[in-house]
């Protein structure tokens, strides 16, 4: 006859953030939604019916619409220098195309002075930033909450040129569409499972559960499967999973604030491994046996 794990059974756990009935925090990234939002971009779970004592843990799948903004507050602003003057530009929270990034920026650099032409290349997803005028100019980005990596700079960096016509192109690819991964995280039980980040990141050691490859484009619906759902973290013995949050963050961003989710509904499933609670026969199970009272066969 077929043998089942005497010690541990599979749950498999549906969450929805509309299923949420209050939220695990108090804000998001660089919000304009209303405050009574954030269950449905931070939610908060609760399972007290079912105590579960669980042993091990796996994000299994997640359906996450892109209406997320990839431009925040974290990312938006450089340093511009023109004959000695600095002036900061701040882009717009939103989210951009190459496109649409290189008409924003323009707009911008106009407003500090006259003669400034941004370029756009989707063939070689680099910006071009000519200056008509004869001056010295340099553009600074001078740490990782700069928007380097939307515009195809390194941080710390300062990038110079100078006289009539003269330009800065982007000595990287730029990623004006935001980052190609996003975080799942959870303040309550991220710390409990074995997913790192490397020294220099940040945080190193914190709330991540999951990365999530972002494989849509804004507007449609991003799909993550585990590749190796065999695969389990082990969690605390004895830890039990009676409510916890979830929320995300964009990947490559050092400043990991949750992401504003537009109200719009999201989704994870995880698996757990959890204690067995079994009669160890058949013959032993009554039948008034309640579904989640567990048993095993021999």
């Amino acid at each position: 006859m077929t043998t089942l794990n005497q010690t541990f059974e599979y749950v498999e756990l549906a969450l929805d953030s509309w299923d949420s009935t209050t939220g695990g925090g108090t804000y998001f990234e660089n919000s304009t939604s209303a405050v009574n939002q954030i269950q449905y971009s931070w939610p908060q779970y609760y399972f007290t019916r079912d105590n579960y004592t669980v042993a091990g843990m796996k994000v299994i799948s997640a359906e996450i619409p892109f209406v997320f903004d990839t431009v925040t507050s974290a990312n938006n602003t450089f340093v511009i220098n023109i004959s000695g003057t600095p002036t900061t530009i701040t882009i717009p929270v939103g989210t951009y195309t190459g496109t649409s990034l290189a008409a924003q920026l323009q707009v911008l650099l106009a407003a500090v002075s006259a003669g400034f032409v941004v370029t756009w290349s989707a063939t070689t997803l680099r910006f071009t930033f000519t200056m008509s005028a004869a001056v010295s100019w340099s553009l600074n980005f001078s740490s990782r909450r700069t928007a380097y990596s939307l515009l195809g700079f390194l941080p710390d960096s300062i990038t110079s040129a100078t006289g009539a016509g003269s330009s800065i192109v982007s000595p990287t690819a730029a990623t004006p569409t935001g980052p190609y991964y996003l975080y799942l995280n959870s303040r309550a039980i991220g710390s409990l499972v074995a997913f790192k980040l490397p020294d220099g990141a940040a945080p190193a050691s914190g709330p991540e559960l999951c990365r999530l490859p972002i494989n849509a484009n804004f507007g449609e619906v991003i799909f993550y499967n585990d590749p190796d759902p065999e695969k389990y973290f082990d969690f605390f013995v004895g830890q039990q999973l009676g409510n916890f949050d979830l929320y995300l963050t964009l990947g490559s961003d050092q400043y990991q604030k949750p992401l504003d989710m537009k109200g719009v509904a999201w989704s994870v499933k995880l698996g757990l491994l959890v204690y067995r609670d079994a009669s160890p026969t058949v013959a032993k199970r009554p039948a008034s046996m309640m579904k989640g009272e567990n048993t095993f066969i021999q």
